[in-house]
């Protein structure tokens, strides 16, 4: 990184992209959703160690503000987490749907509530059958 910034300043691809990955990792919970989604590995004994890490190199870093290879993917991230419906998908898939088993039952909550709904509007209908049929 040093050898970067000394030598290729304007071109420096190695400190965009930890500039980058410093932006996005905030908590040690960003770090887990990066090491699950295989984007980092984490060597180091928590991620809590990751996140301090990335931020505190940062700080050490400057930034070629005019020629940061990232910059059209920033606002475009931006863009996609303010969009309310993405917001939301990405809460409930992290504190609701973290689990096999919480998907698992959803599903079968769902499916329980859709035979119920079948079972009484067939008893309804039999009832409406029934009564006409008594007249």
């Amino acid at each position: 990184m040093v050898f970067e910034q000394c030598h290729y300043y304007f071109d420096s691809y190695i400190i965009d992209y930890i500039a980058l990955l410093a932006f996005l990792i905030n908590t040690p919970e960003d770090v887990e959703i990066l090491v699950q989604k295989g984007i980092i590995k984490n060597w180091l004994a928590n991620n809590e160690d990751v996140s301090s890490l990335f931020n505190s190199m940062f700080r050490q870093m400057k930034l070629a503000d005019s020629n940061f290879y990232y910059s059209t993917l920033c606002p475009k991230l931006n863009e996609h987490y303010n969009t309310p419906r993405h917001r939301n998908c990405a809460i409930l898939k992290q504190k609701y749907f973290n689990h096999p088993w919480a998907v698992l039952s959803v599903i079968t909550a769902t499916a329980l509530l859709l035979l119920t709904i079948i079972q009484a509007t067939s008893g309804v209908i039999s009832n409406v059958q029934s009564g006409s049929n008594s007249h």
